[in-house]
């Protein structure tokens, strides 16, 4: 008999007693039978009865009485029960935020993008992601390339995106999208129905460029060089973004990126192939000395695939 045994120590208790004990115990005690609580637990009966009995002993007291067939539990078990349910429920929360975090479904994320993928990719992206992991936390931010990348080195963000992104010693980048420059032009303007432009076919319009410490501008005037033009500098705008308002308000003409789909939001506007070509990138950027997450990685393919749309 068990009330017969010398009462264990404490350390022996709760050296003994495992989840699956705990488990099967509220199991019984729900359910009100063996059978019962096997079937739920998917187990099988005997192995219940094994468990249950291997309990009572580690434990030195009685958790049921067997009465008229019925599990009857004993003083002791209610006593202990509502710790038990304590613990189980404690335990299911744990067990769940591991499956969240395995599954990218939970903790916080600091994006940051220059202002052209902060139009439509990286809200896009955010608004795909968000939905399907509401109990993630998400920071976003707009700032130009050289503080994305401060953002990112300091790892005050999880993830950068920016163009032509220069080697850094605490920042490592990967390239998500390679595309050839277009030339913009407000609807209806006689460029709009070429099938290319060329850099001889801007030197007399009223064209947009950029400041020379631009990271696009020098890649403009090498093509104008290499062509035999000469770069018209009639409007300069500080970034791609202003280029877009500026066309769209029939101000001028323009070479922007092709990659932030910006056209979505200027339905005014005809992107048109520039010719000599200038190819440029849109890397991701994540902390040297800091993994990226699940939650970054899943965005970073987020991202691609509104890349790929």
């Amino acid at each position: 008999m068990i009330a017969d045994r010398a009462p264990p120590s404490e350390d022996t208790i709760v050296n003994a007693i495992n989840y699956r004990q705990l488990e099967i115990f509220h199991a019984v005690m729900t359910t009100g039978s063996v059978t019962a609580a096997a079937s739920a637990l998917n187990l099988s009966q005997p192995a219940v009865t094994k468990i249950l009995r291997s309990t009572e002993e580690r434990l030195g007291f009685f958790l049921f009485h067997r009465v008229g067939g019925r599990m009857v539990p004993s003083d002791d078990a209610l006593v202990i029960l509502h710790d038990v349910e304590r613990l189980l429920q404690d335990m299911s929360s744990v067990n769940q935020t591991i499956v969240n975090v395995r599954l990218g479904r939970s903790g916080a994320l600091n994006i940051v993008g220059v202002p052209p993928m902060c139009q439509v990719i990286i809200p896009k992206a955010i608004a795909k992601f968000a939905r399907e992991r509401p109990e993630v936390q998400i920071s976003f931010a707009q700032r130009d390339g050289n503080v994305v990348m401060q953002y990112v080195a300091s790892q005050r963000a999880d993830v950068g995106l920016s163009f032509l992104v220069p080697l850094h010693s605490s920042v490592d980048s990967a390239t998500l999208s390679e595309r050839d420059m277009v030339c913009i032009v407000p609807r209806g303007h006689y460029l709009a129905d070429r099938s290319c432009v060329t850099a001889a076919d801007l030197e007399h319009e009223q064209f947009i460029s950029y400041p020379q410490d631009s990271r696009l501008q020098p890649l403009i005037s090498t093509a104008f060089t290499s062509s035999k033009s000469e770069v018209p500098r009639r409007i300069q705008a500080t970034s791609i973004v202003t280029t877009w308002a500026l066309v769209q308000q029939g101000a001028g003409i323009g070479i922007v990126e092709n990659i932030s789909r910006l056209n979505e939001l200027y339905d005014n506007i005809v992107a048109v192939p520039f010719q000599p070509s200038i190819s440029v990138r849109l890397d991701c950027i994540t902390p040297r000395n800091k993994p990226p997450s699940r939650l970054a990685q899943q965005f970073i393919q987020t991202v691609l695939e509104m890349l790929a749309e």
